[in-house]
């Protein structure tokens, strides 16, 4: 097996972490529905998604690298890209340009993930501190 495609499959082994990324936002999603009209409720549904805006994006990613097989590809995957979205056709990017931005992607969704969980943590804390008082 050559180490495109390994890589290639290491990568689609943990862009499929999508799924949990998703169920992970669940709880926070109860916390939100039960603040619905307060202020508070701005900012969990804001990170709650842009979790999801990550998640969605780690599913598309997960599906195109799935058509990726070798380097002879990248040039015909790019054109199917430019008809769907329009955009001008442009230098066509490496495999390990590709993974680099993946791995930024699935970044960006491990911190949206956790800020989500920060901020509604804190607003339990917050809920459950001025209750008291």
């Amino acid at each position: 097996m050559s180490d495109i495609t390994m890589t290639n499959k290491i990568m689609q082994i943990h862009l499929s972490s999508w799924r949990y990324f998703a169920a992970l936002t669940l709880p926070p999603l109860v916390l939100i529905f039960n603040l619905l009209f307060s202020a508070d409720c701005v900012l969990l549904m804001g990170l709650f998604l842009l979790a999801h805006y990550y998640c969605w994006r780690l599913w598309l990613d997960e599906r195109l690298f799935q058509l990726i097989e070798s380097e002879s590809d990248l040039a015909e995957f790019d054109n199917g890209m430019v008809h769907l979205w329009g955009k001008k056709p442009g230098c066509t990017r490496t495999l390990a340009e590709r993974w680099h931005g993946t791995k930024t992607l699935f970044h960006r969704a491990i911190f949206s993930l956790m800020a989500l969980w920060v901020a509604s943590l804190c607003t339990v804390l917050y809920q459950v501190l001025t209750l008291v008082d």
